[in-house]
């Protein structure tokens, strides 16, 4: 066990810690929103859109091009893929295009497999994530990372930026029938941690 302090507040026993990916260990506004910028420009291509919508549409999937960031509402980030695209095809249909959601989703996969070899480009681990990981290390505290990207994904990217030694378990969306937001994901990481809600805490 382990005891957590700040100025203003200590949390105590702690066994295990559960960590989110996106926004917590990895900057999430240079990977999703090129990813974002992709999937945008892939639609617009098949519909044959103005490319004066282009900064539109990324707004509605979450995405500020002026900015360079994420807008903190999302949805990407923080809901599952189907909410993502459902959020695009309102927006399209705010704009008199008809878009169908299965449509959307193949556009989607498929942009992610061309973005697959370049992927690792934009993925950037956030300033001292590391040096705590390091820290919890030297514990006994046990760590998972809990997460709406598939575990394949997480674990690949886990992998490159060789912080797979750190995690005991990873859930991802592939691995609930039910959104994060529920905390089905994180009950199912207490599961298989052997480990209790009041011993834990969620990053």
């Amino acid at each position: 066990m382990i005891s957590l302090k700040t100025n203003d507040w200590e949390l105590n026993n702690i066994e295990a810690i559960l960590f989110d990916k996106d926004g917590t260990f990895i900057d999430s506004h240079i990977y999703w929103g090129k990813i974002i910028e992709l999937r945008v420009n892939a639609g617009m291509k098949y519909y044959n859109i103005d490319k004066n919508l282009f900064n539109k549409l990324c707004l509605s999937l979450g995405y500020d091009r002026n900015k360079k960031c994420l807008i903190p509402k999302g949805p990407i980030a923080l809901l599952a893929r189907e909410a993502v695209i459902n959020s695009l095809v309102e927006e399209l249909k705010k704009q008199n295009i008809e878009a169908q959601t299965t449509i959307i989703e193949e556009i989607f996969k498929d942009v992610h497999k061309e973005f697959l070899p370049q992927i690792y480009d934009y993925i950037k681990l956030i300033d001292d994530a590391k040096d705590l990981f390091d820290r919890l290390k030297k514990t006994n505290v046990k760590m998972a990372v809990v997460t709406s990207d598939t575990k394949a994904n997480t674990e690949a990217i886990l992998e490159y930026l060789g912080l797979k030694k750190y995690f005991s378990l990873v859930i991802g969306k592939d691995d609930c029938t039910k959104a994060k937001k529920t905390g089905e994901p994180a009950l199912i990481a207490l599961e298989k941690l052997g480990v209790c809600a009041n011993k834990t805490i969620s990053v």
